[in-house]
């Protein structure tokens, strides 16, 4: 059995296969405050836990030349994009694979043979490459990378991300007339939703064939069937293929959106939806 690791940019499937590893490390932090009672003994100690779990995955690896970076398909096959690059152009490569907003989402994914078996999301928090004098040309790569969802903050007149997207492909003989159905939930979390005439009127998908380019589509609102908190709607006229998906409400104030408005459609087994 043959397990890769990568660490994959979920905005744009931008893909790093981590080839030389060093160290993994994944932790979950549980905060627990003790109130020992006085007069009494260590089993009657009060823990009071008033905070969440935070977990965390530190990895490590060593740069060598090779094409590491690049896509997974369906199938979780890796395909490098780009040619092989030296260590320190890797490191060049890095500096726009990084997050540039609190809204980039990542995850690192451990795939054996074809099969993931395990992902955790979130993004990283830090990165850092060192080199020593007694080793002037390895250099080391450190990543702390955060577990959890990735929330910007949001303008308050700005719709915030539907809390899910569910998609459903059709199965057609033509070759040009599939469909892809789609259930969003507009966003129930804790920040407010904007009323008035900064309600949300309309949505913007964005979808893209496996080894395709993003494309937009445009809906009204008003054109959606469903409830308020169960939206419904097509993608039409699409040729057959694995297809990603994701979905944005937009108002008067959001000409366009950026990436952290944006949730990602899944069905019940993965993120790619196949048409065909």
């Amino acid at each position: 059995m043959t397990q890769n690791i990568y660490l994959v940019n979920d905005a744009t499937d931008e893909v790093y296969y981590i080839s030389n590893l060093n160290n993994l490390n994944w932790s979950i932090d549980t905060p627990v405050t003790p109130m020992p009672l006085p007069e009494d003994t260590h089993e009657e100690n009060i823990l009071v836990k008033m905070e969440g779990n935070t977990a965390k995955i530190d990895i490590s690896w060593t740069l060598d030349e090779g094409a590491y970076f690049g896509t997974l398909n369906s199938s979780n096959v890796f395909t490098a994009v780009g040619g092989s690059l030296s260590s320190v152009n890797q490191i060049k490569k890095f500096k726009e694979f990084v997050p540039k907003s609190i809204g980039d989402g990542y995850s690192i994914r451990v795939i054996e043979d074809g099969v993931e078996i395990m992902r955790d999301n979130g993004t990283i928090s830090n990165m850092s490459f060192n080199i020593t004098g007694g080793s002037p040309i390895v250099w080391n790569v450190n990543c702390a990378f955060y577990v959890g969802n990735v929330v910007a903050l949001l303008d308050a007149d700005i719709p915030n991300a539907p809390t899910s997207v569910t998609l459903v492909g059709s199965t057609s003989t033509s070759a040009n007339q599939g469909t892809i159905s789609f259930t969003y939930s507009p966003y129930d979390g804790y920040a407010t939703t904007p009323t008035g005439s900064s309600a949300p009127n309309k949505i913007r998908i964005k979808y893209k064939i496996e080894n395709g380019t993003w494309e937009d589509n445009d809906q009204n609102i008003s054109s959606l069937g469903g409830t308020a908190t169960a939206r419904t709607g097509s993608l039409t006229g699409l040729p057959h293929g694995n297809y990603r998906v994701k979905i944005a409400e937009m108002n008067g104030f959001s000409a366009d959106a950026g990436q952290e408005y944006y949730a990602t459609g899944a069905t019940t087994t993965s993120e790619t939806v196949v048409v065909g």
